[in-house]
């Protein structure tokens, strides 16, 4: 499908990714994340740029923020050891009626996001910094309008994470790669 842009509307587009995982999701750096990928993946723009966790989309935190005061989606906040909130996201019964209707009137694109859904779940265990680490490099990467070698990715991501006050040390960029493997953003070594 990855040729085509996609139809989808962005609520949708967030209720597809929330559908792929029926125990919810952990926090909106991760939506945001996974939402960017699938996003790359289906070549649809919804406003990403460069934020402190990586690629930021305002129209993606905006409709998730809808979505819960429609009661299509559930928030749930809890406390960090860090002192922190962490939001879980999950359908309600509405929501759950959504995705199966977009998984039944635009199975492409939501092939496409289940798919990279469960790439993020198998390989970043939707880890937020292994995810945010490989939106970044992605990003970085992007800018050069060719699909990077892994080799060049270490070299390239480092250099220019700076430009956007983002730094990447040896570990996040071979946790980052290892993501951006699995999804098919990086060729090869």
């Amino acid at each position: 499908m990855g040729k085509r842009e996609s139809t989808l509307g962005i609520p949708e587009f967030i209720v597809a990714i929330l559908g792929v995982e029926p125990n919810g999701i952990n926090g909106r750096t991760v939506i945001q994340k996974l939402g960017y990928f699938a996003s790359e993946e289906m070549r649809k723009d919804v406003g990403y740029g460069p934020d402190f966790h990586g690629p930021f989309s305002p129209s993606i935190a905006g409709n998730l923020e809808n979505l819960v005061g429609l009661d299509f989606v559930i928030e749930k906040g809890r406390w960090t050891s860090r002192g922190r909130t962490m939001y879980s996201y999950f359908l309600t019964d509405d929501g759950k009626g959504l995705a199966e209707e977009i998984k039944k009137d635009h199975p492409e694109e939501y092939s496409v996001i289940r798919d990279v859904v469960k790439k993020c779940g198998k390989t970043a265990h939707f880890d937020y910094n292994i995810l945010s680490w490989a939106a970044k490099l992605h990003f970085i990467l992007k800018r050069s309008r060719r699909k990077m070698t892994y080799n060049e990715a270490t070299k390239v991501g480092p250099q220019q994470a700076h430009l956007y006050g983002w730094e990447l040390s040896g570990k996040e960029i071979d946790s980052a790669l290892e993501l951006l493997l699995a999804l098919g953003l990086l060729k090869k070594r």
